[in-house]
């Protein structure tokens, strides 16, 4: 049971961070290429990463009173 916890929390930060990179890499190709459309989708997949890393941590505290 351990370690399928482990394995989720791994993969869905593995993820938010493959999102993070690819949002990155492609605002920085659209910009260069002058392409809306993958400026946005960068934008999109950039914030994606970012909400998922916030609510994991969120999620984290919520048991710790502060």
């Amino acid at each position: 049971m351990a370690s399928y916890v482990s394995e989720t929390l791994l993969l869905k930060k593995s993820s938010a961070i493959i999102l993070l990179l690819l949002g990155i890499l492609l605002v920085v190709v659209g910009l260069n290429a002058g392409s809306q459309l993958t400026v946005v989708v960068g934008c999109l997949s950039l914030l994606g990463g970012v909400l998922l890393l916030v609510f994991k941590i969120v999620r984290r505290n919520q048991g710790n009173p502060l």
